[in-house]
């Protein structure tokens, strides 16, 4: 894959897998946030499952294609020599990607649960999604950091650029583990997004093929 694809995928996929997110009409704060906790949550995806069946299945498209990106990258760094620790990156990311296809499916189950009045049903589809996705953004996190130092070491990409991904990283891990349903999860997500973007405008600019 060319330097300057990587470079769009990373500029526009970031950006379409948030929208659709954003659009999905899941509520603003997260179940260990929300007023009335797993059940009120439940309740509240319920009426609008077909929208988050639809929205979250056009995520999971949106960001396998983003995944995709960042195995590219990692392949860049190997065309600049051998590094064991992107080679660890890519196996991290694409692990951890799976499990966050995983809460994916639960997520959207729980909704369809809840629609059907099934809310006990769904709260365990809830409680499951959270704990996969969870340590499946533990994992993707810690591949992310990875790849980030490897891309200084490597210096493929702009300083900045690396380190962002190496303190998203390490963030992410920590907030996965910490506090994976609450509301300061979203500044992993917000700098995963921007960084990436960042990285996708610095490729498009200095693409040689």
């Amino acid at each position: 894959m060319s330097t300057k694809t990587l470079g769009w995928i990373f500029t526009i996929f970031p950006i379409l897998g948030i929208l659709s997110w954003l659009t999905a009409g899941v509520p603003s704060s997260p179940p260990g946030e929300f007023e009335g906790g797993y059940a009120a949550f439940a309740a509240e995806i319920g009426s609008v499952s077909d929208r988050i069946h639809v929205n979250l299945g056009v995520a999971a498209i949106v960001y396998s294609v983003l995944m995709g990106a960042f195995l590219g990258l990692r392949g860049k760094i190997q065309d600049n020599g051998k590094s064991n620790f992107a080679f660890l990156a890519g196996i991290l990311i694409a692990i951890g990607f799976a499990a966050t296809i995983a809460e994916n499916g639960a997520f959207s189950a729980a909704a369809s649960l809840s629609n059907e009045g099934l809310v006990p049903e769904a709260i365990s589809m809830l409680t499951l999604a959270n704990t996969a996705g969870g340590y499946g953004t533990a994992i993707l996190a810690l591949g992310i950091g990875l790849l980030g130092y490897s891309l200084y070491k490597s210096k493929t990409i702009h300083p900045i650029s690396s380190c962002a991904f190496i303190l998203v990283g390490i963030y992410g891990v920590i907030g996965s583990i910490l506090f994976y349903d609450e509301g300061l999860i979203a500044a992993y997500y917000f700098g995963l997004t921007l960084t990436s973007i960042a990285t996708g405008i610095e490729l498009i600019r200095t693409a040689k093929d």
